[in-house]
């Protein structure tokens, strides 16, 4: 039997699947209706999983009170004395079901912390008689993000509507959007939700209560944008999402040569009804730029903003407008802090072919030249963290924190830094940092997935797999995804939601899905523990060894659970790991940098693995910072005493 039974209407969906989602991470099993089945009556099966589920929460709302099955299916639990409610906008349920008391959740921000929700789950574990799971973890490491659960208002900058006659200036409207979203987000303490999801909603999407589900925002600020020649007008509206009332609104006229007084008008103005403190430093010497070079600076932004660098030429093609900008206004900081975004990201890509040390020569530029300007420029730093090897731990992580510590609510350097500390081991502050930055983010595919990978890896087996599924059913055609779910799924032996992911494969083709059948001839032979399968995957690994001089450190982890744990670090022992600390080196692992040190990982647990983490760099890290990784807890031996020994032995 289920646990709870999501009843809503499809105009929530939004909110719903978000309730679902965290109901499924708090341990219950959850029916909502996009797991019907395609061959099936969708009012016989309804039916089916209303009268399974212990427990049915009915999500009130407008459209809710308005649709044929809400109410009806309310009905239903009411009868059965297993109705628990909860409304999403204030409106009250009607009758009969306004005699069963009614939680409110108007501008849920996501918080399982808020106390309609404590109520919530509370009534779901008195009717269902499951107490769900809850992760009972120590406190992040002091100074990084805690919990994802947050009662500050999430302000959402929609892409302004473009008014003009010439649809070719959208990108200007994005744009000006965008450089509001930036300043208020620099200026304050104000949470912003990242332009990658919020400028999802465009014309008729832009609805307050589909967004306001959506993304989790409290506030939203929407506008348009009307340019003839040099002349610009601006309208701006800032609305209460619980309420849907309006609580700013102004227009503003300006000429080209006016847009950054315009924009920091704008943001005074929201930070000012949101009552937060803007603080909109003057640029060094003045320095503004002239209407033609402010248009290629925004075209720059928007070719990054709306491509994927890792695996497209939107950076490449996005620098020349940069180098053009820099040259022509060397004192405008926000355009050296691009070039150095962009240039970094290009050559951290896999598809970079150009001459190496010119352009780390460029990102240094750039970085240096923008943070001499303007100190504040969080992309800057990241950027320089991009340049060190991969085993400079410590040099990476001194230049993260900086990030973090002058754009504390910035998705890439929340990610960036969680991504950090997926890879030395600790775990619990990845996971705080990546339900941040998925909270700032939350229609990233990347990012929703990035929370439910750190779940497994502080030992939520059964949530990972519960939110890796639903983001298969939300993003099915994200390879990063199903690749994600074969592997955790098959590994940790859901071998159900294995199958699921694994009929998907097909579906896909090229070097993705290469990857995805590799990965399940591995999984096929850990599933039979076939000895023939297994020798030939090993083979496979040892012959990647002798070919290549290293074997990735997800394939030691995939050896030692086949049953070969003293041939997995046997062949680690022979493979080089030197490139790790050369800038132009590679990670050690594929995909997944810190599965080496994670819970289901056998080679940790043998003393022998503590000198390769001597090889990798991570004992001079946590010897040096203290910061040991998560594993001391559980593997079966002193970790701490094991690495500090290989360590001293390497040294002597």
């Amino acid at each position: 039997m289920t646990d709870v039974f999501v009843s809503y209407a499809r105009a929530d969906y939004g909110q719903a699947r978000r309730i679902a989602d965290s109901l499924a991470s708090a341990g219950f099993s959850v029916w909502i209706d996009d797991d019907l089945p395609a061959h099936r009556a969708f009012s016989t099966v309804i039916e089916e999983r209303l009268n399974a589920a212990k427990a049915v929460l009915v999500l009130w709302s407008e459209d809710a009170r308005a649709s044929r099955w809400v109410p009806a299916e309310a009905d239903l639990a009411f009868t059965a004395d297993k109705l628990v409610q909860l409304s999403l906008d204030g409106v009250l349920p009607p009758l009969p079901f306004n005699r069963v008391h009614c939680e409110t959740a108007t501008g849920w921000n996501g918080s399982t912390d808020a106390p309609f929700w404590q109520k919530i789950t509370a009534s779901i574990v008195e009717l269902s008689g499951s107490q769900g799971h809850s992760l009972e973890l120590p406190a992040p490491t002091p100074g990084l993000a805690k919990s994802a659960a947050n009662t500050e208002p999430l302000l959402a900058i929609l892409p302004f509507d473009n008014l003009s006659s010439d649809e070719e200036l959208t990108y200007f409207c994005d744009g000006m959007s965008e450089e509001i979203q930036r300043t208020v987000s620099d200026g304050s303490s104000l949470r912003v939700v990242a332009r990658s999801s919020s400028f999802q909603f465009r014309g008729a999407e832009k609805d307050t209560a589909k967004v306001a589900s959506a993304l989790g925002a409290t506030h939203l600020l929407d506008g348009s944008v009307r340019r003839g020649g040099a002349r610009v007008r601006i309208s701006a509206e800032l609305v209460e999402c619980g309420s849907r009332r309006a609580i700013w609104g102004d227009r503003f006229d300006g000429d080209l040569d006016d847009v950054f007084a315009l924009q920091e008008s704008i943001a005074e103005r929201v930070a000012k009804a949101l009552k937060v403190a803007l603080a909109i430093e003057s640029a060094p010497g003045g320095a503004q730029l002239p209407p033609g070079l402010y248009e290629s600076f925004l075209r720059a932004r928007g070719r990054i903003a709306e491509g994927d660098a890792l695996y497209d030429d939107s950076a490449e093609r996005a620098i020349p407008l940069l180098e053009e900008v820099t040259s022509a206004a060397p004192d405008f900081a926000p355009a050296w802090e691009l070039l150095a975004s962009a240039s970094a990201a290009s050559l951290r890509s896999g598809h970079f072919e150009g001459d190496y040390d010119e352009r780390r020569n460029l990102v240094l530029k750039s970085a240096e030249t923008a943070l001499k300007l303007d100190p504040k420029r969080g992309g800057a730093y990241l950027a320089l963290a991009f340049l060190e090897p991969w085993g400079a731990y410590r040099a990476r992580e001194k230049l993260l924190l900086k990030a973090l510590e002058v754009s504390p609510n910035d998705p890439a350097s929340l990610t960036e830094m969680s991504q950090f500390c997926w890879s030395v081991g600790r775990f619990r502050d990845a996971l705080g940092l990546a339900q941040k930055a998925c909270e700032l983010n939350p229609l990233m595919p990347a990012a929703r997935l990035h929370v439910a990978q750190m779940h497994a890896y502080v030992g939520d087996y059964a949530g990972a797999i519960a939110l890796t599924r639903q983001l298969i059913r939300r993003w099915p055609d994200n390879p990063g995804i199903l690749i994600s779910q074969l592997n955790t799924a098959g590994t940790l032996g859901f071998w159900e939601a294995h199958d699921e992911a694994a009929r998907e494969i097909d579906r896909f083709d090229g070097w993705i899905a290469r990857d995805m059948r590799a990965a399940e001839a591995y999984l096929e032979a850990l599933r039979t523990k076939d000895p023939e399968q297994i020798e030939k995957r090993i083979s496979r690994y040892e012959g990647l060894l002798e070919k290549t001089g290293t074997l990735p450190l997800n394939l030691v982890v995939s050896i030692a659970a086949l049953g070969q744990v003293d041939r997995a670090l046997d062949l680690a022992e022979r493979a080089s790991y030197d490139y790790v600390f050369d800038p132009q080196g590679d990670r050690p692992s594929i995909y997944y940098p810190g599965t080496i040190l994670g819970p289901w990982s056998e080679a940790m647990k043998q003393k022998r693995f503590a000198p390769l983490c001597v090889r990798l760099g991570l004992s001079a890290y946590w010897i040096e910072t203290g910061a040991w990784p998560d594993c001391v807890e559980w593997t079966p031996y002193n970790f701490k005493e094991e690495v500090r020994a290989a360590h001293e032995a390497a040294r002597s």
